[in-house]
């Protein structure tokens, strides 16, 4: 008794089984419909090919499939058989969780409790009664009935078929249409026997050469960052703005914006859009310094960073798997398997020295189900060193606008390189990790073969 029956390696058993001479009668309570639409396209489809294929092997007619009818039910509806057990004669009972399709201690996890008689005569009883009480309740008579039915026919069939009435019992499963094969290939994707691994899919697509990266090149983002400091300068050299928004115009600003309760909140949430459209987050951080003082604004700003990863790692968790594949681009998908392998570590140099997006790498990490608690931590180690380095910049800059000192530039300098440095370091590592666990796949392959 089951609620799906779709695994073609339990139909290839039984069909050994009923091409015995001698071997077991095979009984199977299902359910008569499919819940809605797409389960009727897709497991119903694949069961309909599978109780066909086992009535064609079925030389000595030991195979019979049937559904529980309840008199009275309105139409499309039916008695939902959702149980999952199995009775081997009075050696075997198996109750869990586990349905008889591909999905079951494959992509889903399974609690089943089986108990065996090993011939232990009150075992055995204890079995043949569940399955007496079972059998009655289906066909709406008494258990006792049951027994003794199989005891003069000899045969679970002959006591279901002379019990069988017009009230609650058990109806024989008609012959069911037979689907076209293109139809049962597309259905077969909703029982698949093992999870669909995203390293896997996007390497794959990657060498099939349908990468379409969302991310511009690199020139052109260095570009549109010179276009608009070209601007900004003008607007302030050639117009009224450098007279109407003046330093201590915008540190005034920024202070009575601090003085509000809701500013630390709605700071701390600045940070997630930000990440998604890409917005630079220093800038944040340097108006935080400004509003709230240097500590202050650094805690702030550590906290929405942290906060942000984890509104993208959980929209990478629920994010089409193509979509994923189109952010990540040909950057990350060499680098999946690493951040799966050395986690923590990983996160925290891709925090430490970006190669990607940082929303783009939250959303990765949560489609290939990394530890959130990596994420977290590799997001505040990693992030911690530039949070602190843009806030005693904003500190200098705040000093500078109110004339109080000079901004050291050489120290601007030396981040600049430090960080450019760090990129080149961070990416052969990433390359180097990649290399070493493909090499170790494909030496497992061999001993394998």
């Amino acid at each position: 008794e089951n609620q799906y029956f779709t695994a073609p390696r339990i139909a290839a058993a039984l069909e050994k089984r009923l091409a015995e001479p001698d071997g077991p009668e095979i009984i199977l309570v299902l359910r008569l419909l499919s819940h809605g639409w797409l389960e009727e396209h897709t497991m119903h489809v694949l069961r309909t090919r599978l109780i066909e294929r086992l009535r064609k092997a079925d030389r000595h007619g030991r195979f019979h499939v049937y559904y529980p009818q309840v008199p009275g039910l309105p139409e499309g509806c039916c008695l939902d058989v959702h149980s999952k057990l199995m009775i081997v004669d009075e050696r075997v009972l198996r109750i869990g969780s586990s349905n008889l399709c591909n999905r079951s201690l494959g992509l889903d996890t399974e609690a089943d409790v089986a108990i065996e008689a090993r011939g232990r005569p009150q075992v055995a009883n204890v079995i043949r009664r569940f399955r007496e009480h079972l059998l009655a309740e289906h066909l709406g008579v008494p258990a006792e009935k049951v027994r003794m039915e199989i005891d003069r026919t000899g045969a679970l069939q002959g006591a279901i078929k002379t019990l069988a009435h017009d009230g609650r019992s058990l109806r024989e499963l008609a012959t069911l249409p037979e689907w076209p094969a293109a139809i049962v290939n597309v259905a077969a994707v909703a029982d698949p026997d093992e999870p669909i691994a995203l390293d896997a899919l996007l390497v794959e697509r990657h060498h099939e050469g349908d990468m379409t990266p969302l991310e511009k090149p690199a020139w052109v983002q260095l570009g549109m960052i010179a276009a608009l400091l070209i601007a900004l300068t003008a607007l302030w050299r050639w117009t009224p703005l450098a007279h109407t928004v003046s330093p201590e115009v915008v540190i005034g600003w920024a202070k009575d914006f601090g003085s509000r309760w809701w500013a630390p909140p709605l700071l701390m949430l600045l940070y997630t859009p930000a990440c998604l459209i890409m917005f630079p987050r220093p800038l944040i951080t340097l108006a935080a310094v400004m509003a709230f003082g240097p500590w202050l604004g650094f805690g702030y700003a550590l906290l929405g960073v942290c906060a942000s990863a984890v509104v993208t790692y959980y929209i990478g968790r629920r994010m089409k798997r193509d979509t994923v594949r189109r952010l990540a681009g040909p950057k990350l998908d060499r680098m999946i398997e690493v951040l799966k392998k050395y986690g923590l570590l990983a996160m925290t140099l891709l925090r430490l020295v970006p190669l990607a997006p940082f929303a783009v790498e939250s959303i990765v990490a949560g489609a290939i189900h990394m530890r959130l608690w990596h994420v977290v931590a590799g997001t505040a180690i990693g992030l911690l060193p530039g949070t602190l380095a843009t806030t005693i910049f904003g500190e200098a800059i705040e000093t500078a606008l109110t004339g109080a000192g000079p901004v050291n530039w050489w120290l601007v300098v030396i981040a600049v390189g430090l960080l450019a440095g760090g990129i080149v370091a961070v990416k052969r590592w990433f390359m180097r990790m990649s290399r070493r666990i493909h090499a170790a796949d494909e030496q497992a392959g061999r001993e394998l073969s």
